[in-house]
């Protein structure tokens, strides 16, 4: 029996241990109450991918307290109202933040970009990481500022480097190694400043033969300038053919081999520069999909970086939701009478569907030729608009079907739909087939040959 209650006890004192050191973020703001936070933050910059660790709501009187499941040095983000908060915080850390005035959001653009705000600390010691980021920030800024005509305009390396060397003196190193990260690639940012019409010293300083820092937003910011569309630039340079061939033909090896052999990249940099170049190549159009997942599906079968496995994984299957043949996401969003609409609301029809706004100017004239073809293709065709803004009201005459049938629906319902459909632009649109399954990864606009397309198709189908 003794032995018995020891455990419980045992078990109580470990689980009471765990709560007492976990990480928590804790403020007072009551402008804020009735208030839900969520807490993320991004393992892997190569997916961009958010990983939410922790929730909370603030409560009536403005007393916020949130558990944050992190389990090293880690920056977490919060977006809320018109901000997107963020703060470096450790495993243990239990840190009371300060907020900025409450600014309700007025846009509903799905490409509204927060304001930043570095979240401050009260009470912070002296050997705080996020006082040392502001710290450190304050003077970066300030030699920035002082220098910015020779580095920027004069394209001075020697005052780039100057500055740099400063900054080392007034911040010398420590024990710290987020900070040290973080101080590395501000004076990466600083050289490329100098040398952005040519990069190639910082890039072999800086990247090639150094670690990925998969979660250092600074390393992320500065690999993003020099690659994120290393290989598509490089398909427009004078034997850019040969990368286009690559990349179409879905040849895997023979592109790390150019990246290593040629380019003399290591090997860890070489795939990272692939997985992050892969979207923007998808998304311009002009290469061979099956080229790009047969690469990705590669990377995820081989690469000797488990970071890179997944992240090439998670990739190829954001691509491939909105592919030919495959079953197109979830509608379920609201349309003007407040009805829940979904798939099987066009049962045995294609789905031509579009998401735009009331004010997208592009979409205004496409009008007229969709309800020609409503009306010519009522049997066999609906029409779909997400509209993303909340001017619906405002708007009546844009979205009125005098004389035709369309469905509106209220994409500001739902934001996370048009991640689901990975609108880029507005208007996009796509072409749904009575199965339900994606019949193009995007279909063309209504002045765009449409009904000639959708003509074959429905013959095609009918034969």
């Amino acid at each position: 029996m003794r032995s018995t209650n020891r455990n419980i006890i045992t078990i109580a004192f470990l689980l009471l241990s765990t709560i007492l050191n976990g990480a928590e973020i804790k403020f007072v703001a009551p402008e804020y109450a009735g208030d839900a936070f969520s807490f993320y933050v991004i393992p892997n910059f190569l997916t961009e991918k958010q990983e939410i660790i922790g929730s909370a709501e603030v409560d009536a009187d403005g007393n916020f307290s949130c558990t944050i499941d992190i389990s090293e040095q880690l920056p977490v983000y919060t977006e809320f109202d018109v901000y997107k908060g963020w703060i470096v915080m450790s495993p243990d850390d239990v840190i009371e933040i300060t907020l900025p005035p409450k600014e309700q959001k007025k846009s509903s653009n799905p490409y509204f970009r927060p304001k930043m705000v570095h979240f401050g600390v009260k009470n912070p010691s002296p050997e705080n990481i996020n006082l040392l980021i502001v710290n450190f920030n304050r003077q970066f800024q300030m030699q920035m500022s002082q220098n910015m005509q020779q580095i920027f305009y004069r394209r001075s390396i020697e005052t780039a480097v100057q500055v740099v060397e400063t900054l080392q003196t007034q911040f010398p190193a420590t024990e710290n190694a987020y900070f040290e990260e973080y101080k590395t690639y501000k004076y990466a940012s600083i050289k490329y400043t100098a040398q952005i019409q040519d990069p190639a010293p910082v890039i072999e300083e800086y990247f090639n033969k150094q670690p990925i820092l998969y979660t250092q937003p600074e390393y992320s910011e500065m690999f993003d300038k020099l690659f994120s569309k290393y290989l598509q630039y490089a398909t427009q340079q004078v034997n850019g053919q040969k990368i286009s061939v690559l990349l179409n033909s879905g040849a895997y090896e023979q592109l790390i081999d150019w990246l290593t052999m040629d380019i003399m990249f290591n090997k860890s940099l070489a795939e990272a520069i692939i997985i992050k170049g892969i979207k923007p190549i998808f998304y311009s159009k002009r290469f061979n999909t099956v080229g790009l997942f047969n690469i990705l599906h590669k990377i995820t079968e081989t690469s000797e970086v488990e970071t890179h496995r997944i992240a090439a994984n998670k990739i190829f299957n954001e691509l491939a939701r909105t592919q030919y043949g495959t079953i197109a996401p979830e509608l379920d969003l609201a349309d003007t009478q407040g009805n829940i609409v979904s798939w099987d609301d066009f049962s045995g029809k294609y789905v031509y569907l579009c998401f735009t706004r009331t004010d997208n100017e592009k979409f205004a004239p496409h009008k007229a030729l969709i309800k020609e073809f409503q009306i010519k293709y009522k049997a066999d065709l609906a029409i779909v608009i997400v509209i993303e803004d909340d001017k619906i009201e405002e708007n009546k005459e844009l979205i009125s079907s005098d004389g035709f049938e369309w469905t509106i629906l209220r994409g500001s319902t739902r934001r996370e739909i048009y991640d689901s459909y990975n609108v880029r632009i507005l208007p996009t649109y796509f072409l749904i087939d009575p199965q339900g399954r994606m019949a193009g990864s995007q279909a063309p606009w209504p002045d765009e040959n449409f009904e000639m397309q959708f003509a074959n198709v429905l013959k095609a189908t009918q034969n």
